[in-house]
């Protein structure tokens, strides 16, 4: 019995003991100060503990984790100042040298160093689209969009070589802000599949794995949305609340019994002014007969909209929520290119898409009046 004990305390221990990784942080100042440890739960930082270093710069932290199966991630804060993102698994040793600018190299954890490289990517390619904002170029659309290209096809790259971290889960969800999403477009569905049939081999009850899928669900959903809409005749309007340049609001659902045209433009397509321009006529001969058109910009510089709405005199709705691509009305109409159309029924049926020919929408309004 006597020789029992000790094994039966030692394998006791074991099994009791709660998955962690250790976490060894040294600032190159060698100062002492304070440093805050967070945990990143997809989209938000959760405050863990507010730590110090010794007179060196250095500490050492335990980096809690709900189960030995599934890596955390963590974030080291000096202030406000990001110090070092980390991926850690159970029993993970890894180490930081970092300066209080936010700088680091670590050891100890292949998943860390890929989580830096999508950190770093990120905070260069916002410096970048804030210069250019700064200085407003006459081509300033153009060096956004190619600054957030350059940015999209750097991140898949690191995406597809790596399918089995869980930093790719991550990155899927990367933004600018909270209107602008790397992987926004409906195409990327396909990204969203790929990763999440590989991750669950490895983390199957990961929750960025569950989150993975939860967007693949809602993809799915307006992907079915869409296919409603394009062949069921009797399918109603999903609804649309949005203020004009007045800041009136104006609802789909209060023009129910109208015959109405839903248009969703940009005011970067030169063309489409001259369908605006081209549609006035139109809209005068019938408006007073039940045709309404609902005009939705999908552009989120809302002073430049309003500019263009009073200097082409629209006499129509014209609406604008500031959230561009990410708007929930792109959404609930499963938009795959701007601009589009619908021409709405009295009866809420859709009776023709994506038709630009002004005298052909005439024959339909007049028909349907």
């Amino acid at each position: 019995m006597k020789k029992i004990l000790p094994l039966l305390l030692i394998l006791l221990a074991v099994s009791c003991s709660k998955p962690a990784a250790k976490a060894d942080l040294s600032l190159k100042e060698g100062v002492a100060t304070n440093v805050e440890l967070y945990r990143l739960d997809l989209n938000r930082l959760t405050l863990l503990d507010s730590l110090a270093t010794d007179a060196k710069g250095r500490l050492s932290c335990t980096l809690p984790l709900a189960d030995a199966e599934n890596p955390a991630f963590f974030y080291l804060y000096h202030n406000d100042t990001r110090l070092a993102g980390i991926v850690a698994a159970d029993k993970d040793r890894i180490k930081i040298t970092a300066d209080t600018m936010g700088r680091f190299q670590s050891e100890g954890s292949q998943d860390t160093r890929l989580l830096k490289e999508m950190d770093d990517r990120l905070a260069e390619s916002k410096a970048k689209m804030e210069a250019i904002l700064a200085q407003a170029p006459e081509d300033e659309n153009r060096q956004l969009s190619k600054v957030y290209i350059d940015h999209k096809r750097a991140l898949l790259r690191q995406v597809m070589e790596n399918p089995y971290s869980i930093t790719s889960a991550a990155a899927l969800f990367q933004k600018f802000n909270d209107q602008l999403y790397v992987f926004q477009e409906p195409s990327d569905k396909y990204i969203f599949k790929a990763i999440r049939d590989s991750l669950l081999t490895r983390y199957p009850s990961h929750p960025f794995v569950a989150a993975v899928s939860k967007a693949i669900e809602q993809r799915d959903n307006s992907d079915r949305l869409s296919q409603m809409l394009d062949s069921v005749a009797t399918f109603g309007m999903p609804e649309i609340k949005m203020n004009d340049i007045h800041g009136k609001q104006h609802s789909m659902s209060s023009l129910k019994g109208k015959v109405i045209l839903l248009s969703f433009w940009s005011i970067e397509q030169n063309e489409h002014k001259v369908f605006n321009q081209e549609m006035v006529p139109v809209y005068n001969k019938f408006h007073d007969r039940g045709f309404e058109i609902y005009q939705v910009c999908v552009d989120p510089d809302k002073a430049a909209w309003a500019t263009i709405v009073r200097n082409q005199n629209l006499p129509w709705i014209c609406v604008n929520d500031g959230l561009g691509l990410s708007s929930p009305a792109v959404a609930s109409y499963n938009l795959n290119s701007i601009p589009t159309m619908f021409i709405i029924s009295r009866d809420s049926d859709i009776l023709a898409r994506d038709i630009y020919d002004p005298a052909e929408i005439e024959k339909i309004v007049s028909a349907a009046l």
